[in-house]
């Protein structure tokens, strides 16, 4: 009787391992964005802002040290604009790389442009980072319109605009930036 009692509780107690292993991969597949089940489809990594999308102009904004900016007209050159988080590890983790690629890249910082969605005190972590090589602006009212515009899901988003004022190039990685097939080769140096 005693084996019966002692097979029955091992069974009992895999019925509730098994359980608890469903439950706990079912909460992952809903909380992972990489998932179908997470909102971006067939497990398949998001893609960047879709190409050729116009980046909107929404006049002049107010950067993080309070200087007047605005986005650079269509005057041939190439310039960065960049979608980041306060809360967002994955950006946080790729600022030393993507401060690698601008210091290398050479571009002036009003050609440079770092949207950054949070609070003030996040915001500032990032303007003392970058503010030496990038606008850094808070994402207010204005610029919502331009992250839903441009069809940003993902941060940090990198993006290289052409001098039309178009994407011709987005990543979610700063690596792929400098990388092999590096879309910045034929940016103007300003």
């Amino acid at each position: 009787m005693a084996d019966l009692f002692s097979v029955l509780a091992l069974l009992v107690a895999s019925a509730g391992c098994a359980l608890s292993l469903a439950v706990a991969l079912r909460v992952k597949r809903l909380l992972d964005p990489l998932t179908e089940e997470g909102g971006l489809g067939a497990g398949r990594r998001p893609s960047g802002i879709p190409l050729g999308t116009a980046v909107p102009q929404i006049g002049g904004m107010t950067d993080i040290r309070g200087e007047h900016v605005e986005f650079p007209a269509a005057d041939g050159a190439q310039w960065i604009l960049t979608f980041q988080a306060v809360g967002c590890s994955g950006c946080k983790q790729q600022l030393p790389e993507y401060k690698r690629f601008l210091e290398s890249a050479g571009l002036g910082r009003d050609r440079v442009f770092s949207l950054v969605v949070g609070g003030e005190e996040g915001v500032a972590q990032y303007a003392d980072e970058l503010g030496d090589l990038s606008h850094v602006v808070q994402a207010g009212d204005s610029l919502r319109t331009v992250i839903e515009e441009m069809e940003v899901t993902t941060w940090p988003t990198y993006s290289v605009i052409s001098g039309s004022g178009t994407v011709s190039y987005s990543a979610q990685s700063s690596a792929r930036l400098g990388g092999s097939e590096n879309p910045l080769s034929t940016v103007a140096v300003s």
